[in-house]
């Protein structure tokens, strides 16, 4: 048997380490092989076995980690279904308890009125509130049925604009195919506030961030819908050029009078003609060319071209529009332009509109018997008026002030509260029209404000200097026709009161100076109304300053008589009203003897002309007048009527109610002895509406039947007095 010696520091391959110098053990070459490829194997299915129950280790705690996540967003994704099902549900039963509290508070009130009268409309009320969250999401599920996709469209409806006027004044357009309650707002290229449609239309005031340099902008506008997918609308608003443009034709004005028109011709400029092409040039008015409106241009290098057309001949000029244009022989194009010639006797349009009464609930607006009065300031007579409430046009009567009677035409169920915009618009022969812009401020109907309906009267009459800067003394101001909570304030003292109550408010006013600096006369001092959610009132008085008693004994001498103004009956059936022997009596007493007493009558709401009179007070300042119906159609006068007299500075006011007849004041002594004068003494007046010198203030003249609904009278015989009643 050989043995081996190994030399020391060897490395043992098969095992890696380095071995010390030793003798092995005898033994062969097979065996020490076979021993230690075992235990190399041993090793390495340890470490096998050990990475892989690592492995299941840490796949077992990925999936309890996405297993927790996935419990954890459940949770939270059904704490928030909880709680907004709890929020709807909280809110349906406050709608309920709200409708149901208002529909107590309606029925309550609905047992107070005379059984005559209509019932009160009461608002749509939100249905009650499911019992369970099953029929909650039903009903949420068919709801989301109904509701129609948004089917919309935009368009410019204020005319062709200038880049320049696009972005300091804006455009007005109009989306159409909307629902109520849509809300609108723009989405790109035009800018401007948001909106909610009212009804199936809403229109919109947009304008450009800054002035743009292209010839058209896309703009686009959003309509949300509750319910579904919000939708864009789009379109193109072209430009007017300001000037030349390439291939295009302009003027130094696009207005000129006819007086510089006639004097001086026009000049015009052109731009992208062919270079050097001969360029026709006419003036256009009515039917044609004018006679002298032709003119031959040479385009330059660049195709410019310039040049001057004569005015027409003095019989063809006249005040309208006029047209320039150009025809490039290359090409065959045309380019023009148009101009406006103006009358200087013509006065721009410089109008303004105020409404009245500033606030309104939604079922008067859409009762055309109320509505709202609008005040249109700086009109001339022939002045064409259309507004977009009622789409109708009027024609203005005199210079001055118009008032417009609108209201709005839909279901008063369509009116949200809030603002509901009107425009009118205002043309004039001769000059631009003008667009004015108004809105209507709508509120629930315990919100809406009466307007003003006051008048004043001073006591006493006449009054010395020493007694009127004296205080103590002075005189007493009545204001008939104010409201809990107006604020009154007169021009004397410069103070301001608060009435406490509806009905009359006594002020008592003086002279706070020297009452030497005052001389015999009047002295004039006005009255101020301020009522929240509706126009003020001014009213002007006169105070009468009477020098000092001369006589030995000291007195003073007997001021005169107050006037005094009586309507009688204050209340009459619709037929009496309508009959001419019967009717209502006017009447005022002390009045100065030979002055003029004016008489209006005014009907609150309802469509019957107004009526006025002046008539000559007697030699014992007495005068009187009759007003009576003159349609067939009686039913037409019920209502309320407001009665005024103004004797010299004295306006009086009273009122009287037409009735249907159950409950008719009686119409006793409205004829008072005047059925043997029957107008025989030629003073009754015109009974037509279209002969009636009615007021200019824009009542309303309605037709029923074909017969006009107007309000007359005739002057009683001089003398009669309130106590010959």
């Amino acid at each position: 048997m050989k043995k081996i010696i190994l030399a020391p520091a060897v490395a043992l391959a098969f095992t890696g380490l380095v071995a010390s110098p030793v003798a092995a053990a005898e033994s062969t070459s097979a065996q020490s092989t076979s021993s230690q490829t075992a235990e190399q194997k041993k090793v390495e299915a340890h470490k096998a076995k050990k990475a892989e129950a690592k492995k299941k280790a840490d796949a077992e705690a990925a999936a309890k980690k996405a297993e927790a996540d996935k419990k954890a967003k459940e949770k939270a994704a059904a704490e928030k279904k909880a709680a907004a099902d709890k929020k709807a549900k909280d809110a349906k039963a406050a709608a309920k308890k709200k409708a149901d509290e208002k529909k107590a508070a309606e029925d309550k009130a609905d047992k107070k009125d005379d059984a005559k009268k209509p019932p009160k409309k009461v608002a749509p009320k939100p249905a009650p509130a499911p019992k369970d969250e099953d029929k909650d999401a039903k009903d949420d599920d068919n709801s989301e049925d109904k509701v129609n996709p948004i089917n919309a469209s935009v368009q410019v409806v204020s005319g062709d604009v200038t880049a320049e006027e696009l972005h300091e004044d804006g455009v007005t357009v109009k989306v159409t195919g909307l629902e109520k309650g849509d809300k609108v707002s723009a989405k790109s290229g035009l800018t401007g506030p948001a909106v909610t449609a009212q009804g199936s239309t809403a229109t919109m005031k947009l304008r450009s961030a800054k002035e743009l340099s292209q010839e058209s902008v896309a703009y686009a506008v959003q309509v949300q819908r509750a319910g579904t997918s919000p939708d864009t609308v789009a379109d193109t608003l072209n430009l007017k050029r300001q000037g030349p443009a390439p291939g295009n034709i302009s003027l130094p004005t696009n207005e000129i009078s006819i007086e510089d028109f006639e004097k001086n011709g026009i000049d015009y400029s052109g731009a992208g003609f062919t270079p050097e092409a001969q360029i026709k040039v006419y003036g256009g008015h009515g039917k044609g060319v004018w006679h002298g409106g032709e003119d031959t241009a040479t385009a330059d290098a660049e195709g410019n071209i310039s040049g001057h057309l004569n005015a027409p001949a003095a019989e063809y000029l006249e005040a309208g529009t006029y047209l320039v244009y150009a025809v490039d022989p290359k090409t065959g194009s045309t380019k023009s332009v148009e101009f406006t010639v103006t009358d200087d006797s013509v006065t721009p349009i410089d109008a303004s509109i105020k409404v009245d009464p500033k606030e309104i609930a939604a079922e008067d607006l859409a009762n055309k018997d109320k509505g709202v009065t609008v005040t249109v300031t700086g009109v001339k007579k022939g002045d064409k008026i259309t507004d977009s409430l009622t789409g109708k046009t009027e024609t203005a009567d005199a210079d001055g002030d118009y008032k417009l009677h609108l209201w709005y035409e839909g279901k008063a169920s369509d009116l949200e509260v809030g603002k509901l915009p009107f425009t009118v618009n205002v043309e004039r022969e001769g000059t631009e029209s003008e667009t004015l812009n108004g809105e209507i401020n709508v509120v629930d109907e315990d919100e809406a404000v009466d307007a003003i309906d006051a008048s004043l009267k001073v006591d006493p009459k006449e009054i010395t200097a020493e007694d009127l800067a004296n205080k103590d003394k002075g005189v007493t101001v009545t204001v008939t026709g104010v409201k809990k909570g107006d604020k009154i304030k007169d021009s004397l003292t410069g103070k301001t009161e608060i009435a406490d109550a509806d009905g009359d408010y006594k002020l008592h006013l003086w002279y706070e100076g020297n009452p030497d600096s005052l001389e015999a006369g009047k002295v004039p001092f006005t009255v101020t109304i301020d009522r929240e959610g509706t126009e003020s009132e001014t009213l002007n008085g006169n105070i009468n300053i009477v020098a000092e008693d001369s006589d030995d004994d000291g007195d003073n001498p007997e001021a005169p008589a107050e006037a005094t103004f009586k309507v009688s009956p204050k209340t009459i059936e619709a037929a009496d009203f309508a009959n001419e022997k019967k009717g209502v009596t006017l009447a005022v007493e002390n009045c100065e003897p030979g002055a003029d007493v004016h008489f209006e009558v005014n009907p609150k709401g309802i469509n019957v002309t107004a009526y006025e009179n002046s008539v000559k007070a007697d030699d014992e300042g007495n005068a009187s007048v009759n007003v009576f119906g003159t349609s067939s159609d009686v039913s037409a006068y019920v209502g309320a009527y407001t009665a005024t007299a103004t004797c010299g500075d004295d306006t009086m006011k009273d009122s009287f109610m037409v009735t249907e007849g159950a409950n008719g004041g009686g119409s006793g002594g409205g004829d008072n002895g005047n059925a043997g004068n029957g107008g025989d003494d030629g003073s009754q007046l015109p009974r037509t509406g279209a002969d009636l010198g009615g007021l200019t203030t824009g009542a309303l003249l309605l037709l029923v039947g074909g017969a006009a609904i107007a309000l007359t009278g005739r002057k009683n015989k001089i003398g009669q007095t309130p106590t010959s009643f």
